[in-house]
């Protein structure tokens, strides 16, 4: 129980700091970054795969490599 209480404290004085909230920041945009280049490539594409039969759809081309991209991210910032 002793070691929740502790690990509030620590989270609460890690969002004073104006750090955590730059870096919290700039994973945002890189992350929206990498969305809307997924979004422009999945819209160049949209009229080719329109035809196949069995077409990967918008979770397959935007959203799965957005989170993998995501869980990179994270790896790298997480201390």
């Amino acid at each position: 129980m002793m070691a929740l209480v502790i690990a509030g404290r620590e989270f609460r004085s890690l969002f004073l700091s104006p750090l955590a909230w730059t870096i919290l920041g700039v994973i945002q945009i890189i992350l929206a970054y990498m969305f809307l280049a997924q979004l422009d490539y999945y819209l160049m594409v949209q009229a080719r795969i329109a035809g196949m039969e069995e077409a990967p759809g918008i979770t397959d081309l935007i959203v799965a490599p957005l989170f993998g991209n995501a869980g990179v991210i994270m790896l790298w910032v997480t201390p």
